[in-house]
């Protein structure tokens, strides 16, 4: 939903939200030539349809701000930004780190009355997924307006069942603009949840850090073996605890005495019984509040 001057006022009796998340999502609309690519964001964006057809060159991008609501009551205010992708196929393998960099949803688009353009999206996938690691997409059926020229029956249905059980599929018509607002909304809706989830993930991740720096700080000189902070942190996965405590000794919080100064050995290839001690830097982080220096960026 685009934000209009009363989207944000309430009803009266209406709780206002408890929290408002600003985010920016990357949207990529990609597909083979003529699939109308161009003509449902424009409907999306700008509620407007051009039957003429004329090729997208490069990447044209489209920005709007989307309200979204989540669970709590609270709200999300999406800045997206909609990529409207060329058709190319050696475009796209020439350049896709820089097509898909930093993407966080997609959505495929074919073409009902030419079957080829559905048989194709997998490799638009592909090429996504090479660089993203994978990300919340839809498919869009486009031109349905189209009905006595439709090509896709049930053979196409079912390979599209087979290949993406998962996956929503909308049918689309940018002329008319049915299903569009839906298609978009439903892929946009996926990756802000997909976001907000990584979000949580990340602060769990900080305060797990904290918590084991605490501990270990605790115990002074004598420090914690691998089996004391296992027992004390049963509730947590043995993999997170491992990779959590690797990264307080990357960032010299948590010392491994047995391995010597310099030297870094994963924790999962420790015994039971070796132990860590806090450093002095990790001994004042884990009395103060602020956990800025517990921060550990990730990059796709």
């Amino acid at each position: 939903m685009i934000i209009g001057p009363s989207t944000l006022s309430s009803d009266r009796g209406v709780r206002p939200p408890v929290r408002l998340h600003r985010t920016r999502i990357k949207l990529c609309v990609v597909g083979e030539r003529g699939v109308g690519k161009t003509s449902l964001i424009r409907r999306y964006v700008r509620n407007e349809f051009r039957g003429a057809y004329h090729g997208t060159l490069g990447a044209q991008m489209y920005p709007l701000d989307v309200e979204l609501p989540v669970d709590g009551g609270d709200l999300v205010l999406a800045r997206v930004a909609i990529f409207d992708l060329m058709g190319e196929h050696s475009i796209r393998d020439a350049f896709r780190q820089a097509m898909f960099y930093d993407t966080e949803g997609v959505l495929a688009v074919c073409d009902v009355q030419r079957p080829e353009t559905l048989y194709a999206i997998p490799e638009w996938i592909r090429a996504v997924s090479l660089v993203t690691n994978g990300v919340p997409f839809s498919i869009a059926l486009n031109k349905v307006d189209r009905a006595d020229a439709m090509a896709i029956g049930p053979k196409e249905t079912t390979w599209l069942r087979e290949t993406f059980p998962l996956v929503s599929t909308v049918m689309t018509s940018a002329a008319t603009g049915s299903g569009v607002e839906a298609v978009f909304s439903g892929v946009i809706d996926r990756a802000v949840d997909e976001q907000l989830a990584e979000d949580r993930r990340r602060h769990q991740a900080r305060l797990l850090r904290h918590a084991i720096l605490a501990f270990v700080s605790r115990k002074g000189s004598l420090g914690a073996s691998k089996t004391d902070l296992f027992a004390t942190f049963k509730t947590v996965m043995p993999a997170s605890l491992v990779e959590e405590l690797d990264h307080l000794v990357r960032l010299d919080l948590l010392r491994q005495e047995e391995s010597g100064p310099k030297t870094f050995v994963k924790t999962a290839s420790m015994p039971a019984d070796f132990r860590f001690r806090s450093t002095p830097q990790g001994q004042k982080i884990a009395e103060s509040p602020s956990m800025e220096e517990l921060v550990v960026y990730e990059s796709r």
